[in-house]
């Protein structure tokens, strides 16, 4: 049998839906087929490039590549070696170009089909266009579960985490009446492109379901046949990799139209997701079997509706990519500029979408990017509301991210413009009410609280982390979130006041730093970090006595110290870094003597868009209790390298307290 033959005999043998042998004209449609051979490193499609043709490749396996734009670094998006792979089949969509590039990892034998010929064919023998798009929308769902089991790997928003974020900071809205059926349709960017009496016949088929928040619409690998459109409210799509129960959170849809489920199609014959209500929500159920008779009558409404899912799919497909690149390599703005490069060609050059990529490029411009999107969800053009949509599902992450940044500058902000006249203690409690805000919108788990001393006047200490560059205010100044996590989210919760912390004198570049942590009223002290001064041994011992009674002073006042023995920051992996003796020092001078009570953090030197940050209190000690004689240099060298060790070991439990947080 040659190729064309076994072609043929691979689509008749695939439709489900139609009779495949009902005086189809498969001999004219083998007679358009051409043979190609590829040699391995082959080419058959190049992204952007005009989709002239549709290959099935006989034998041989192919890669799939996204280009990115960043680096012109092309990304693998999946494997096919499956006999009869479609590759090319985005020509019939509007759009007539080629998402991906297509290259042989071995050598191939395929068929080469003219997608204008293909065209001319299926107007005139529309049922042939059916069973054909039915074989390959079988497999464009397959590709869309590849890639959603792929995007689960790495993604950082499990059910449970994104259920959590979607509900707070929202009012829930009650019994909103549903939009009128044949307006939601008209505007629905699926159903817009049919005509008005086609739409009827879809009206006619539907029945309305109403479901509260968190239940469930429909389940992954379900065969319930119909059209599940969205009227109000939002879903989230979630979808359970094989071999695992546990399932990821692909992306949220509340755009009133949307077809967020579908099955008992041509080419569809399960869910490919679990659709769970985020929101109270009404969804229009159109019910296929009841179509069935109008489509078998009618082929042409049959191809257009096939034709239309073979969109929708393109359009998860496209989504699932970019979410993959945006979660994979943490580059937002380019999955972004991918996403809307591939619809370029349809989009207005007009369109503020455009603009979004380059917006992202600033943490000063990104709020200008979601006011855009924001604007763009509401067009009146279809494939504006779908990307922006999709725009704002895949930034979701990146959103709260940028809210945290705000909250940021508006802490400094706050402190440095406080009234002179407000008391030091005042503005403290100004900044951690300011830091109390911004870590809603953080990850975080907090474990060991019962171990915080039932008074104030303790010396509390940390590992200290670098800060992310994402944080950086305009003026160059980084917010520790590390220390103002324990001022804000541990002492000031427990004690009313978030403490005083000891913190390095700014150079005299850092006009900020200086400016911000002097109107706080913390202590500085000098660090390698700090400007270099010059200054005699009785200089130096005197400014660290003075440093001993200033620090002395505030705890015999009942007031808490917060500081890191370390003295710098490190990274997360290589923390805590070598310990210092002052710390333990003080807290031998002071008369009574504080506890010391140390707390290990983890993940705040990471974005926060992508961590759970984690602070775990360990059980306080007296420095009379492990350190007999504070001034003996081989004791103290001893006891530093002995807590480094043991705190290296908290730390690694807070990374491991943060894993299961993630997990759970």
């Amino acid at each position: 049998m040659d190729m064309r033959r076994e072609c043929t005999a691979f689509l008749r043998g695939g439709s489900a839906w139609l009779d495949a042998d009902r005086g189809l004209p498969w001999e004219r449609l083998a007679a358009l087929a051409h043979e190609r051979r590829f040699d391995a490193g082959g080419v058959m499609t190049r992204q952007f490039a005009p989709a002239a043709h549709l290959f099935f490749v006989a034998d041989g396996a192919v890669r799939v590549q996204l280009r990115l734009e960043e680096g012109n670094e092309d990304l693998d998006v999946g494997e096919r070696s499956s006999p009869w792979t479609a590759v090319g089949w985005s020509g019939f969509r509007d759009l007539r170009r080629y998402a991906t590039t297509v290259v042989c990892t071995t050598p191939c034998r395929a068929l080469r089909f003219e997608h204008g010929a293909l065209a001319a064919l299926f107007e005139e023998q529309p049922r042939l266009g059916v069973v054909f798009l039915e074989s390959i929308l079988r497999q464009c769902f397959e590709r869309l579960a590849d890639m959603r089991a792929r995007l689960t790997i790495y993604s950082h928003t499990p059910v449970n985490f994104a259920r959590a974020l979607q509900d707070e900071g929202e009012e829930e809205t009650y019994n909103r009446a549903p939009p009128p059926l044949g307006e939601l349709l008209r505007r629905s960017a699926f159903f817009a492109p049919l005509e008005e009496a086609r739409l009827r016949l879809f009206a006619g088929a539907v029945e309305s379901r109403y479901f509260c928040r968190g239940e469930p619409i429909v389940e992954q690998g379900s065969s319930e046949p119909g059209l599940w459109v969205l009227a109000t409210g939002r879903v989230a799509l979630n979808h359970s990799p094989p071999a695992t129960s546990e399932a990821f959170a692909l992306r949220t849809i509340s755009e009133p139209g949307s077809v967020v489920a579908l099955a008992g199609l041509p080419g569809v014959d399960a869910h490919g997701a679990s659709v769970v209500a985020t929101r109270d929500c009404t969804v229009y159920r159109i019910d296929t079997e009841r179509l069935d008779p109008a489509l078998r009558e009618d082929p042409e409404l049959a191809l257009a509706l096939v034709r239309r899912v073979l969109w929708l799919v393109s359009m998860h497909l496209r989504a699932a990519r970019a979410l993959f690149i945006s979660r994979r390599f943490e580059k937002e703005r380019l999955a972004v500029g991918n996403l809307l490069e591939q619809s370029c060609t349809q989009l207005s050059v007009h369109s503020p979408l455009h603009e979004v990529p380059h917006l992202l490029g600033s943490q000063l411009t990104v709020g200008d990017a979601f006011a855009i999107i924001e604007r763009m969800a509401a067009s009146g053009d279809a494939l504006e509301r779908s990307l922006a949509e999709l725009c704002r599902e895949m930034l979701r992450d990146v959103k709260r991210e940028h809210e945290f940044f705000e909250a940021l500058r508006r802490v400094y902000h706050a402190v440095v413009t406080a009234p002179e006249q407000m008391p030091a203690r005042d503005v403290r409690k100004l900044c951690a009410r300011g830091f109390q805000q911004a870590f809603r919108r953080m990850r975080y788990v907090i474990e060991g609280e019962e171990h915080l001393p039932p008074a104030p006047g303790q010396i509390f200490i940390f590992n200290h982390l670098k800060n992310h560059e994402h944080n950086t205010l305009p003026n160059n100044f980084q917010l520790t979130l590390d220390s103002h996590f324990v001022s804000a989210m541990i002492l000031d919760r427990r004690y009313g006041d978030g403490g005083i912390r000891v913190v390095r004198h700014s150079r005299g570049s850092e006009y900020g730093h200086q400016a911000y942590y002097d109107r706080l009223g913390h202590i500085a002290v000098y660090t390698h970090e700090s400007d270099r001064i010059e200054e005699t041994p009785e200089e130096r011992r005197s400014r660290q006595d003075e440093f001993f009674e200033t620090a002395g002073a505030h705890l015999r006042r009942g007031t808490n110290l917060i500081l890191s023995p370390e003295g710098t920051s490190y990274w997360t992996e290589d923390s805590p870094g070598p310990f210092k003796p002052g710390a333990f020092r003080l807290a031998a001078s002071v008369d009574p003597e504080p506890w010391i009570v140390p707390i290990a953090v983890a993940h705040f030197d990471r974005r926060i868009h992508s961590t759970v940050c984690a602070a775990v209190i360990k059980p306080p000690f007296k420095v009379s209790d492990v350190l007999p004689d504070p001034r003996d240099r081989e004791q103290v060298r001893a006891f530093l390298v002995d807590l480094r060790k043991t705190y290296h070991g908290w730390v690694e439990e807070a990374r491991r307290l943060a894993s299961a947080a993630v997990r759970s």
